[in-house]
């Protein structure tokens, strides 16, 4: 009876084991964690969640290789902001010039290889001109963004006064197209100060 028993115990003990184990299985290739989704789903990773610069009406965006970001707003100093940006390049250093005729008095710019221009004044950053594709907002626009794109994805309104060319406003960035009709891209983005000669 006792050796029944120990018996008994012994096998309910042994198929304990092997119900809880289930996860021991031969399986092809390797296996996704919990929750991820697979490699069939995942879309393309984005500039921002690789690990870039993405510009915004209140200044620049820093995304770190897994996604997390550090907001660089107008104000922030300016050794802090070309510190930030370069690592995003690189570690490659703007080019580095002086206006000593803006309307709001002397400007320093730094000037990237990607077309992206930095403005500071008195030790902070006061505004960003963007040129050349590449950097976008996180919503996706940029230089080279359809007009029919960046009507979908913000109001834009068009400066009838401008004196610069076709230039516009969509929601806190402005920039330049290079047609008023459907057929227009956008040219160049800025937001914050500048130093246009209208």
């Amino acid at each position: 009876m006792r050796l029944m028993t120990r018996t008994a115990l012994a096998l309910v003990a042994v198929m304990t084991v092997v119900a809880c184990d289930r996860s021991i299985e031969p399986t092809e290739g390797p296996v996704a964690p919990a929750g991820a989704p697979s490699e069939a789903e995942t879309p393309p990773a984005t500039a921002q969640q690789a690990g870039g610069l993405a510009i915004e009406g209140e200044g620049l965006r820093v995304f770190d290789a897994e996604g997390a970001a550090r907001a660089l707003p107008f104000g922030t100093p300016q050794e802090t902001v070309i510190t930030a940006v370069n690592a995003t390049t690189g570690g490659a250093a703007p080019e580095q010039s002086a206006n000593e005729e803006c309307g709001q008095g002397p400007v320093q710019f730094a000037q990237y290889a990607n077309g992206l221009q930095l403005l500071f004044q008195e030790g902070e950053f006061k505004g960003w001109f963007l040129d050349e594709a590449g950097l976008t907002t996180a919503d996706g626009i940029g230089v080279g963004t359809s007009r029919a794109d960046l009507n979908a994805a913000r109001p834009v309104e068009i400066d009838p006064q401008s004196s610069l060319g076709i230039e516009f406003t969509a929601g806190d960035i402005s920039g330049f197209l290079t047609a008023a009709d459907g057929s227009g891209t956008v040219e160049s983005l800025y937001a914050g100060d500048t130093c246009f000669f209208r």
